[in-house]
């Protein structure tokens, strides 16, 4: 028997990303952040802003191994704009289907 995958990027928007809040078990949304496979997640410490965790699987050319920043928008799906220099990043998530 034969599996196929079948990959779907959806762009992602802040309402898809879990949010980790004090000891909560680390929970992360797997992403594909410019181009290449990550994690991501949300983290709110509760006396702090909520801030963005993404961790690169290897390292970004530009960012290394983490983006954090809590000066993040999605503007629009698939589009993060962040920190003071309008910098900005393309995600989404996968949607995977596997056939048998």
């Amino acid at each position: 028997m034969e599996i196929t995958q079948n990959l779907h990027e959806i762009p992602l928007n802040e309402d898809m990303i879990p949010i980790v809040a004090g000891d909560d078990d680390l929970k992360m949304i797997r992403v594909i952040a410019d181009g290449q496979s990550d994690s991501c997640f949300l983290q709110n410490r509760g006396w702090n802003s909520t801030r963005i965790v993404i961790v690169f699987d290897q390292p970004h050319p530009k960012w290394g191994k983490l983006l954090v920043t809590k000066y993040f928008q999605f503007e629009r799906p698939g589009t993060m704009y962040w920190g003071h220099e309008g910098n900005s990043i393309k995600v989404s998530t996968i949607l995977e289907t596997v056939y048998p």
